[in-house]
């Protein structure tokens, strides 16, 4: 049985260098400094280790949307959920076979489960964008301190169209494969 250790590794990603000042300018003036931004990444899988997951976000624990959707697939899954958009999620399928795609009611995302251990890690959105996705928080390997309470939410009444366009512009991108 595959043990479940925890990883949190902070990554910093630099904003494009700016041309020096010149130097006829007044030593008055005050340059700005470029913001560093740091991120924070997350490790999380299924129980068995099957799907694997690393979610990088800048922004703090205590600051995440964190949503329990209220649908009876959520609910029976016990999902609480969060994504970032401008953050970075990247997938590994060390055991792609027990990777199971499901879709229901409206059929905008793959909802992505362990064949194996029945876990719900992740929802996927295919859009013109690109992949994006939200995570369970359930299948962080360790979970974060200062989490907050999930918010419920409702969906019903929804068109398609809607809830794509919802996701696309509230969950993380997806690097890598999906």
């Amino acid at each position: 049985m595959k043990t479940r250790s925890s990883k949190v590794r902070k990554s910093a990603t630099r904003p494009a260098s700016r041309k020096p000042l010149p130097a006829r300018r007044p030593a008055k003036k005050k340059s700005r400094s470029a913001k560093v931004l740091q991120r924070t990444v997350y490790e999380g899988s299924c129980h068995c280790g099957a799907i694997e997951y690393s979610y990088a976000t800048a922004l703090p624990v205590h600051k995440w949307l964190v949503q329990r959707c209220q649908c009876s697939f959520c609910r029976g899954h016990g999902a609480c959920t969060t994504a970032d958009p401008a953050g970075e999620m990247q997938f590994r399928f060390v055991q792609p076979e027990f990777l199971r795609r499901y879709r229901f009611g409206l059929r905008t995302v793959d909802f992505l489960i362990c064949k194996e251990c029945g876990t719900l890690v992740a929802a996927v959105l295919l859009s013109r964008r690109g992949a994006q996705s939200m995570i369970n928080i359930n299948s962080l390997r360790e979970l974060p301190k200062r989490l907050p309470a999930g918010k419920p939410v409702h969906h019903d009444g929804e068109s398609a169209e809607e809830r794509r366009t919802r996701r696309a512009r509230s969950w993380t991108p997806v690097s890598g494969p999906v």
